[in-house]
């Protein structure tokens, strides 16, 4: 992966990892997931692309980054708190968000190192977005099944900006 393309997913992670912790209304079911998909497809093309040297043991330690960052996903879609405010679904994760996060990807470098002592460092670099999006969508759809089983009305307009500026006052 190039420097750019380390820094494009940098940012959306850090954009994500602010909306989740800051909270915001709930949106509604099928929007949230446009910016996963959209890092999963773009690890897929990266991966595609590097041609990376496949090796059992590459192959073992990303199927492990995988497997760690989704099971991630799932704890954090649990540490959201949903709660109503003004008579609509609000969510946020707060520091324990941020914690799991921080967790995440701690346990993604480490896997990073863990695959350059097994020889595979190169494809775990380039699975990198994958992974991230892989837990993003698991935990969106952990989230929306907790969302329709909580059963609190869901705002329509949720995503936008005056709507997040009017749940602060």
């Amino acid at each position: 992966m190039s420097p750019i393309e380390i820094a494009v997913i940098a940012l959306l992670v850090l954009w994500v990892l602010y909306r989740q912790v800051a909270g915001r209304f709930v949106r509604p079911i099928g929007r949230a997931i446009v910016v996963p998909v959209v890092i999963v497809g773009a690890g897929l093309v990266t991966m595609v692309q590097a041609h990376p040297p496949v090796t059992a043991a590459g192959l073992l330690v990303v199927g492990l980054a995988l497997a760690a960052t989704t099971g991630l996903g799932v704890v954090r879609a649990t540490a959201i708190r949903l709660e109503l405010r003004e008579g609509w679904l609000y969510q946020r994760g707060g520091l324990a968000m941020a914690a799991l996060w921080v967790l995440t990807i701690g346990v993604r470098v480490g896997m990073e190192f863990l695959g350059y002592t097994v020889g595979a460092g190169p494809l775990l670099t380039t699975t990198l977005a994958l992974s991230l999006g892989l837990s993003l969508v698991v935990q969106y759809l952990v989230l929306t099944r907790r969302v329709a089983a909580d059963g609190r009305p869901v705002r329509r307009d949720a995503g936008r900006a005056r709507d997040r500026r009017q749940a602060t006052l």
